[in-house]
């Protein structure tokens, strides 16, 4: 409606559509002389814009304004949305087509360019945000909806990842927890251990996890993640394990779980990195055994780092990891600086066992 009550207002006014804009949504307490610096402030493209009338839409209960460029409006370069201090206004442009009914890709390019309004970027901006180089038009009308699509997909397709389904990845092991494995079939804590480990590394979406997790299991366990799927399709990967771990697990109670979590400490000549390392396992048994809460996971294991570390270990004063308790870092975050702090210290113990001091007395007492 929008796009035909531009078309029609510029041909009462004989004026070129494609030169012009129609920005919707004005409320009724805007003052009609602040529309145009308003338009022009927004973005450069709209500098030299020219307000030639307004009209109440009563549908909208608002106005709707139509705006004039010097020549043919590049669409690429108009944004979306304009942020005022009541709401949004909305932009409409006709390009250099007819008006079509809307395609998928001119709906998928319209929240795009909505999107970009709101930051404050137009998709003009999208060759420069990601680094590519394109050649200037020659034409001097707006490129077409198509020819939009097509640039976009083609920088988006340098940049983004591909879709998980079609990226190689190192599939699990089997597991069946049937009474006679499968051929390559390992005992379960250790299956746990790699498979809990792996589906931590993936950044890939909850379904997809939970898909690679099924397509490694066979027999009573792939029956045990069925029948959790009945009661609820969209299962996380967390409750999952923790049904197998409690079908073909050790049977630990909860507080057996966190007593050993609480009581490991690190021994004597272990790094810290192998410390946090075997603590993690037996943090993640404790969560899935109900004994953590999983907002309290980085808390509870930062804590349990400083009572376990050695008293006085260079790793726990560098890193500053007692005052760290209130605001924990992550496993992935705090596995890497420790093994940092541990290259570190390494190098700086090498140096000091090759450098060699020579001191002479150039006084004539002994």
């Amino acid at each position: 409606m929008a796009l035909h009550l531009l078309e029609d207002w510029c041909k009462g006014m004989n004026i070129d559509p494609r030169n012009c804009l129609l920005v919707t949504g004005v409320l009724e307490a805007v003052d009609e002389s602040s529309i145009e610096p308003i338009l022009r402030s927004s973005t450069e493209y709209l500098c030299k814009c020219k307000m030639r009338g307004r009209i109440f839409v009563r549908e909208e209960s608002a106005f709707a304004v139509l705006c004039e460029l010097p020549s043919a409006v590049d669409s690429l370069q108009v944004p979306g949305t304009i942020a005022v201090d009541d709401g949004e206004w909305k932009v409409i442009t006709t390009g250099s087509q007819p008006s079509p009914a809307p395609t998928a890709d001119v709906e998928f390019l319209k929240k795009m360019s909505d999107f970009l309004g709101k930051e404050g970027k137009t998709l003009a901006d999208m060759p420069g945000l990601l680094g590519l180089k394109l050649r200037a038009p020659q034409q001097e009308t707006a490129p077409s909806p198509d020819e939009w699509v097509k640039a976009l997909g083609q920088a988006l397709g340098k940049v983004m990842p591909p879709h998980p389904e079609s990226s190689p990845y190192r599939k699990l092991r089997l597991f069946s927890g049937g009474p006679t494995p499968i051929p390559g079939e390992e005992a379960f804590e250790p299956w746990l251990e790699q498979t809990t480990e792996m589906l931590q590394e993936w950044a890939v979406p909850e379904a997809e996890k939970r898909r690679r997790l099924v397509e490694c299991l066979r027999g009573p366990a792939l029956d045990v993640i069925r029948t959790l799927k009945l009661g609820n399709p969209g299962v996380k990967v967390r409750d999952c394990l923790e049904a197998l771990d409690h079908a073909f697990g050790r049977t630990e109670g909860s507080e057996d779980v966190y007593c050993k979590f609480l009581n490991a400490r690190q021994q004597k000549g272990e790094k810290v990195s192998a410390y946090v390392q075997r603590l993690e396992k037996l943090l993640q048994r404790a969560i899935m055994r109900g004994a953590v809460a999983v907002e309290q996971m980085d808390r509870t294991r930062l804590a349990q780092i400083v009572r376990g570390i050695q008293y006085q270990n260079p790793i726990l004063l560098h890193l500053r990891l007692r005052e760290r308790q209130d605001n924990p870092p992550s496993y992935s975050r705090l596995i890497k600086e420790v093994r940092e702090e541990e290259k570190r210290q390494a190098a700086g113990e090498v140096w000091e066992e090759e450098v060699t001091i020579l001191v002479a007395n150039e006084t004539r007492r002994d």
